[in-house]
């Protein structure tokens, strides 16, 4: 009698560490100005789910909020995601971002070596570095998974995965244009334009996005500021300024078409 007793008692201590212990399902979702969770829908494991629903440790962050927020670079949805750590690589090696997640990346630009954390547009992997400093251009949401995620994922994705979806053409002949001035000469242009070519047949969208800044940080020819130094200068006019760091200049343009031949077939490119 005894040990019926002293069992039963270990079954339900056992059963209350195990209720402690097991692991919580940690899904995060940006919350807009009114503090309310909106309802994003996820596509991390190859079907539509509502973030909530979705047994993964994965951050899900909209586009009304990444504009509420006014995101506009890769780089900055490190803000809202926990155990993640995105930064921008040195000018020297290019524009590239250097992803950490759960304490796992890569910091070695090299071709060779791919990073520790995937990169995906529209679920195609990035395998490198540099260039991976990807602008938020007309995207429907971004989801950070937290890892390992080489199931869903593959190899390359020990840390964890960085997925970015652009938004779908719908046809409804919408448009927005945004354009921005501040200091260091910047100017920030961006819209899109969204329109039917065959009406409930094919669809486009079109978006572009163009910055340029002046760099605040200034390379001075050593030798010409200091002619007592024995350095030999690099210029052959006065000037001592060679070229300045911290600037920005690109453009970037994406389309996107939908077809649907019927309405169980759709075809996005």
């Amino acid at each position: 009698m005894r040990k019926i007793v002293s069992s039963r008692k270990l079954g339900f201590a056992l059963l209350a560490f195990t209720a402690l212990t097991s692991p919580a399902l940690a899904q995060d979702a940006a919350t807009d100005e009114s503090g309310d969770i909106p309802e994003i829908l996820v596509t991390a494991q190859f079907r539509e789910q509502n973030l909530q629903d979705t047994p993964l440790a994965i951050t899900a962050i909209n586009s009304e909020i990444l504009e509420a927020r006014g995101q506009t670079s890769v780089a900055d949805v490190a803000a809202q995601a926990p155990n993640v750590t995105l930064a921008p690589q040195g000018q020297q090696n290019g524009s590239g971002l250097i992803a950490f997640i759960r304490g796992v990346g890569q910091t070695d630009f090299n071709f060779a070596l791919e990073p520790g954390v995937g990169m995906y547009v529209d679920d195609v992997y990035i395998p490198t570095l540099t260039g991976s400093l990807l602008d938020l251009m007309d995207l429907d949401r971004v989801e950070v998974l937290r890892g390992p995620q080489g199931t869903l994922a593959g190899r390359n994705s020990i840390g964890g995965a960085i997925k970015l979806f652009s938004v779908r053409p719908k046809g409804d002949g919408s448009g927005s244009m945004q354009l921005t001035y501040g200091s260091y000469n910047r100017i920030d242009a961006r819209g899109m334009a969204d329109f039917s070519i065959v009406p409930d047949k094919l669809a486009a969208r079109v978006s572009a996005v163009a910055k340029t800044r002046k760099g605040f940080v200034k390379r001075l020819d050593y030798g010409l500021t200091h002619p007592g130094s024995g350095v030999p200068s690099n210029t052959t006019n006065s000037d001592a300024v060679l070229g300045r760091l911290g600037g920005q200049n690109y453009v970037a343009g994406k389309l996107a078409l939908k077809w649907t031949p019927s309405d169980t077939i759709e075809v996005n490119i």
